[in-house]
C-alpha cells in the first residue's frame, strides 16, 4: 500500500489503538499530538518496513500524552461511553474552469474604471474649492460599470464562456452602510464617528448565519482593512470562530468566500499555480490562490498556514505586499479591487509553546511581517454564551447551562485530542431550538455530531450521555 493508503488504514483503527502503537514505538512521544498526525507517523514507520500494520493494530491501549484536565466523573463517563466508528470521507474534487479571451475584456473595464477615477480627480484639482472622496467615486464608478455590463455579462453565459468571467464582471459595490444595519452591532472610531460598511453585490457570496455573534472589536480590525487593504491574521484555539468570522463578513458584505487548507506536503504548484498541458499546448494553470486573488470582493482565507512548509510560502511574500504587482508563471498578477486577505491559525507564526499543535512551525519573519495586525480569538466569557443560547433558541436557561457544560467537554476533549474540533455556538443554538420538535438523542446526532468528522462521534455521543439528562430535559421544556 502506498503511505496515503496506510495512513487512512490506521487512522479507521480506533483512538486508543493508535495512542497505544504510537507510544509503543516512538521513542521521544510528542505531547499533544493529534490522532491524525500519530497516524501519519506510524504509517511512514509501516512503510519503510521499521514495523508492520499488525504491529500497530495489536499494540495495547493508551492515551496521548498531556490531556487536558476535566471533572473525573464525567472524562470517565464519557471515554466510558465512547467507541470509534469507522468510516472514510472522500474527498470532493473542483474543477477549475479555463477562461478564454473574455479576461481580456475584464481587464478593459478594470482599466477604464481606473481611468474614470483619474479623469475626476484631475478635474476636482482644476476646479477651486472642490474635493474629490476617492471612496464616493468608487462606489459611483462600480455602480455605472455594473448597471452597463451586468447585460454583457448574461451574454458572456449564454455565449458558454467561463463563469468565473462572469463572476467577476458581477462583482461590483452597491452600497455603503453603517455597521448596525450590517452587522447589527454599533461601530465607532475613535472620535465616535460611525464606520460604514461597503457591501458587494457578488453572486456566490456565502449564506448569512443569523446566530453568529459578532463583538465590535473584530468588526474594527475586519473594517480598518477593509478600507486600507491589509492583511490580517487570526490566531487562537479551534472553535473560537476564526474561519467562520472571516466566511460571515464576506456572507454580509456580499463577497465572494475563498478558503486554502494547508498542510505540512503543500507546495506551491498546489496552491498558487504551475505549467500544465493544455489542448496540447503548455501553459500556465493558475490555482485557487491566484483565481481568488483576481476576483473582486473576495475574502481569502489561508487556514492553518503554519503546517506548511516556511519556503512554500515565500511564494506569498509578493503577493501580501500593499498595491502587489507580481511576476509569476510567465503572467503579471495584481490583487483585485475588495480582495480582503485572512490567515486563521491556531498559532501566532512564532511556533507552538503548548505541544498541542503537533505538526506546526515556526514561520519565516518576513512571511508574518506581511499581516498588518495579530488579532487573538478566545471563547466569549461562559454568561454571554449561555446567554446566547437562551436567547436565541428561546429555551430556559437551566437548559441552556446543561447544553453549555456540555459544549464545554468537548472543548476539553479537542485538547486531549480525543475528538477534532469542538461544537460551535451555533451548534449548540441548533439543539436547543430542535429538542422542542425531535428527540433529545437524534437532537443531538443531526445537530452537532453530524456536523464534525466521523472520527469525532462515539466521543460526542459520550458528551451527550453524561452531561445531557433527559429528566432534565423533560421537566423543563
Amino acid at each position: 500500500m502506498t503511505l496515503a493508503q496506510t495512513t487512512i488504514q490506521i487512522a479507521r483503527l480506533p483512538i486508543g489503538t493508535v495512542a497505544g502503537a504510537y507510544n509503543k514505538y516512538q521513542t521521544n512521544p510528542v505531547q499533544g499530538i493529534t490522532k491524525t498526525d500519530a497516524a501519519r507517523w506510524l504509517a511512514e514507520q509501516v512503510v519503510n518496513g521499521s514495523i508492520g500494520l499488525t504491529d500497530v493494530m495489536n499494540a495495547p491501549a493508551g492515551t496521548f500524552a498531556n490531556a487536558a484536565a476535566i471533572d473525573p466523573a464525567i472524562g470517565a463517563k464519557v471515554d466510558a461511553t465512547a467507541s470509534v466508528a469507522s468510516k472514510a470521507q472522500a474527498d470532493a474534487l473542483s474543477a477549475l474552469k479555463k477562461a478564454g479571451d473574455v479576461a481580456v475584456s475584464v481587464t478593459h473595464v478594470a482599466d477604464l474604471a481606473n481611468r474614470t477615477h483619474d479623469r475626476l480627480a484631475s478635474l476636482a484639482e482644476k476646479i477651486d474649492g472642490l474635493k474629490v472622496d476617492d471612496h464616493e467615486v468608487k462606489l459611483a464608478v462600480d455602480t455605472l460599470i455594473g448597471d452597463h455590463f451586468s447585460k454583457w455579462a448574461k451574454l458572456v453565459e449564454d455565449k458558454g464562456a467561463v463563469q468565473f468571467i462572469a463572476d467577476q464582471v458581477a462583482a461590483y459595490r452597491v452600497a455603503s452602510k453603517s455597521c448596525f444595519e450590517v452587522f447589527g452591532v454599533d461601530v465607532f472610531d475613535v472620535k465616535g464617528q460611525p464606520l460604514m460598511v461597503d457591501v458587494w453585490n457578488h453572486p456566490q457570496a456565502p449564506a448569512v448565519d443569523p446566530d453568529f455573534i459578532w463583538t465590535d472589536g473584530i468588526l474594527k480590525h475586519l473594517l480598518l482593512s477593509d478600507r486600507t487593504g491589509e492583511n490580517l491574521w487570526f490566531g487562537g484555539e479551534k472553535g473560537t470562530g476564526k474561519s467562520e468570522t472571516a466566511r460571515q463578513f464576506a456572507a454580509r458584505t456580499g463577497r465572494a468566500f475563498k478558503r486554502i487548507n494547508f498542510h505540512k506536503h503543500t507546495t506551491v504548484e498546489e496552491y498558487v499555480g504551475a505549467v500544465g498541458i493544455e489542448d496540447g499546448k503548455t501553459v500556465f494553470q493558475p490555482k485557487d490562490f491566484l483565481l481568488a486573488y483576481a476576483m473582486p470582493s473576495t475574502v481569502l482565507l489561508l487556514d492553518e498556514v503554519t503546517n506548511a512548509d516556511p519556503g512554500e510560502l515565500a511564494t506569498l511574500n509578493g503577493f501580501l505586499e500593499p498595491n502587489a504587482c507580481v511576476s509569476f508563471g510567465g503572467l503579471t498578477h495584481t490583487r483585485a479591487e475588495g480582495v480582503l486577505i485572512i490567515v486563521a491559525d491556531n498559532t501566532f507564526g512564532n511556533g507552538d509553546d503548548s505541544g498541542r499543535h503537533a505538526g506546526t512551525r515556526m514561520q519565516n519573519s518576513a512571511l508574518v511581517d506581511r499581516f498588518s495586525r495579530v488579532v487573538e480569538f478566545q471563547y466569549l466569557p461562559a454568561d454571554h454564551e449561555i446567554d446566547a443560547i437562551t436567547r436565541r433558541s428561546g429555551c430556559p436557561k437551566v437548559l441552556a447551562e446543561a447544553i453549555h457544560e456540555a459544549i464545554t467537554v468537548a472543548r476539553h476533549k479537542v485538547k486531549s485530542a480525543d475528538i477534532v474540533d469542538a461544537p460551535s455556538i451555533r451548534s449548540a443554538i441548533a439543539f436547543a431550538r430542535a429538542i422542542r420538535v425531535l428527540p433529545l438523542r437524534e437532537a443531538w446526532t443531526s445537530t452537532v455530531v453530524a456536523r464534525q468528522p466521523v472520527e469525532s462521534h462515539a466521543t460526542l455521543m459520550g458528551i451527550f450521555d453524561a452531561c445531557i439528562s433527559p429528566t432534565l430535559f423533560a421537566d423543563n421544556l
